[in-house]
């Protein structure tokens, strides 16, 4: 973490994205869809899950001084991802999820200059659907020219249930899907 400003902040948006989904996995979701789409000018990251929602309105949410997790007095992580995205010149968004959870959706100028890095977007969802191959992990990439669909489950059928096996497809799979559609850095 650093500070800009005097505000403490991630240095790359998928630490911002590792966050939101650990919370979906705390919450008991058992379908976590993250996406990421490159479309005039703007990145939108956002992750949707069947969890059971928030338990308290969007504004409570993003109180950093608010949390539900125990043991912890602030919450700071979605009010850092709301101000990432502000400060870029984009908007952030609560919502109920189509999926019946709940929709983190953060989206930027993709050439702003105070847009932080993705950073290991891969890595990041390698890491986290190895450490939890029950949940359907879906990753929606899109860009101008191409989008991609990519399904944790589908690489583990295609791999005959050999998590290392589908995780290394998994990962070349997003890694050119990210190429594919324009969505570098």
């Amino acid at each position: 973490m650093l500070k800009k400003d005097g505000v403490a902040a991630l240095r790359e948006l998928s630490l911002h994205l590792l966050d939101v989904i650990e919370n979906s996995m705390r919450a008991n979701a058992t379908i976590i869809r993250i996406s990421a789409i490159r479309k005039d000018n703007m990145l939108t990251l956002s992750v949707e899950d069947d969890g059971p929602g928030l338990p308290v309105t969007p504004a409570q949410a993003l109180d950093p001084f608010y949390t539900t997790k125990k043991g912890k007095k602030t919450g700071l992580g979605l009010s850092l991802f709301q101000a990432s995205a502000e400060q870029a010149g984009g908007d952030f968004f609560l919502d109920k999820s189509p999926l019946g959870g709940l929709s983190v959706t953060a989206r930027f100028q993709y050439d702003h200059w105070d847009r932080a890095p993705l950073g290991s977007f891969v890595d990041t969802m390698q890491t986290v659907a190895m450490s939890a191959p029950d949940i359907v992990w879906v990753c929606r990439i899109e860009g101008a020219e191409a989008a991609h669909t990519l399904i944790l489950q589908d690489f583990l059928a295609d791999a005959g249930g050999s998590l290392i096996s589908a995780l290394r497809a998994f990962k070349e799979a997003l890694t050119l899907a990210l190429q594919d559609s324009g969505i570098t850095s």
